[in-house]
């Protein structure tokens, strides 16, 4: 008996461990359902995307003798070159990349993707691999714009003053330009004049990349002022016009060179000082250092930009109104210049030299009209379209936009708020 209930025990217990066993397996099966094993995720989830390889840029600027084939030939075998600048063709003339100007090629895993030359300060030519072939466009360079009020007065000059107040010369320039034929920069500026230019300043970043659009400007010479307001004409052009709606530009600059002294004036009978004779001086002798800039008076045609033993380093310009303009004895061309090409009025086409037949460094500017020389200090050249009638609203809006950024009597003085005439 006493072994007959030790083995009901026996069965008993473990009859009770495989029931436990088994709500254990139950439980464990009722909580891992639905749960995929590593096998069963692995293969429902995606492998990860590897990364997109990273692209490399080469930078560079233009050197002598350098052509787009020349700069591609690292990434782009000769055949694929021609098919470049095929697709370039109707978009840019890639025979016009100048000297200096920066370009920058990308690469993929060594494997050209794409090309980007800055034209201008204002647009730049992208082209890029799209499959077998090319795709060119011209962008407009992406700047941060700021407009800015910049003033100043005379001490010596336009020059140093723009200079000690922390600007580029090439604003004293534009300014200089802009009222050339209002002021005479070289006879009528003196200690106390003052400015006022409201301008554009690009930045890429923090980095200062040049002056934009000049929208406001005044200049107060020898107690007259004289106001400058840019309004946008329907072609995109814009002119300037003084606050009486008078056009400042005229058919010429008022000089090819800023804010020199005239050296030797016009004459039929004056001393060669080299030659040791008498002789007509059929040109304006301006006075300057040596890589003064130079630039077009009027738009036309460069009729000649050559060299001789006489006139040195010389350029011809035709212009429109039967003149012909001469720039004589530089001591080298702007980047670009070329016979052939158009230049606009105000273009930089060369630097002031004594190449030639010179003493020392000067312009010997020349003018002719229909073949006969000319004095250009005795020309009269006429002014553009003053404001249309139906736009004088229009420009008085322009007026009260920008005036207030002046720093005019007019602006703080109402008292005094009389229009100038000035002069021309």
């Amino acid at each position: 008996m006493k072994y007959i209930n030790v083995a009901l025990s026996t069965v008993v217990a473990a009859a009770i461990l495989f029931t436990s066993c088994e709500s254990r397996e139950q439980g464990k099966t009722s909580v891992d359902a639905g749960v995929p094993s590593i096998q069963e995720r692995a293969a429902a989830s995606p492998a990860p995307a590897p990364p997109e390889p990273e692209e490399t840029v080469f930078k560079g600027k233009v050197a002598s003798g350098n052509t787009a084939a020349s700069i591609l030939k690292t990434w782009l075998s000769p055949s694929e070159v021609h098919a470049f600048a095929s697709v370039c063709e109707p978009v840019y003339d890639l025979t016009k990349i100048r000297l200096g100007n920066p370009y920058r090629v990308a690469t993929v895993e060594e494997s050209f993707t794409r090309f980007e030359y800055t034209i201008d300060s204002d647009s730049y030519l992208e082209v890029s691999q799209e499959g077998e072939t090319y795709k060119a466009e011209i962008k407009p360079i992406a700047y941060d714009v700021k407009t800015v009020t910049v003033t100043g007065d005379i001490r010596t000059s336009l020059y140093e003053a723009m200079s000690a107040v922390g600007e580029k010369s090439i604003l004293a320039v534009r300014l200089g330009n802009l009222f050339g034929w209002e002021i005479d920069f070289i006879h009528d500026l003196r200690v106390g004049d003052t400015f006022s230019v409201v301008v554009e300043k690009r930045y890429v970043g923090d980095s200062f990349k040049g002056y934009g659009t000049i929208l406001a400007a005044e200049f107060v010479s020898q107690g007259v002022h004289y106001e400058a307001y840019r309004m946008e004409e329907k072609d995109g052009s814009a002119e300037y016009y003084s606050r009486e709606g008078k056009n400042l530009r005229h058919s010429f600059l008022k000089s090819p060179v800023a804010f020199t002294r005239i050296s030797s004036g016009f004459s039929l009978k004056r001393y060669h000082p080299i030659q040791k004779r008498y002789k007509p001086h059929y040109g304006v002798d301006y006075a300057a250092p040596t890589g003064t800039p130079i630039y077009a008076i009027g738009s036309g045609t460069l009729k000649r930009v050559a060299t001789n033993d006489s006139s040195g380093k010389h350029i011809l310009i035709t212009h429109s109104n039967g003149y012909e303009s001469g720039y004589l004895h530089m001591s080298r061309f702007a980047k670009g210049i070329r016979s052939g090409r158009k230049v606009e009025q105000g273009d930089l086409i060369g630097y002031v030299g004594s190449t030639g037949l010179a003493t020392g460094p000067h312009l010997c500017f020349r003018m002719k009209y229909h073949g006969k020389p000319v004095d250009f200090t005795k020309i009269d050249a006429p002014r553009a379209a003053s404001i249309p009638a139906h736009r004088k609203e229009e420009f008085a809006r322009i007026i009260a936009e920008y005036r207030p950024l002046l720093n005019t009597q007019y602006a703080t003085n109402d008292s005094k708020d009389e229009p100038s005439e000035g002069k021309g």
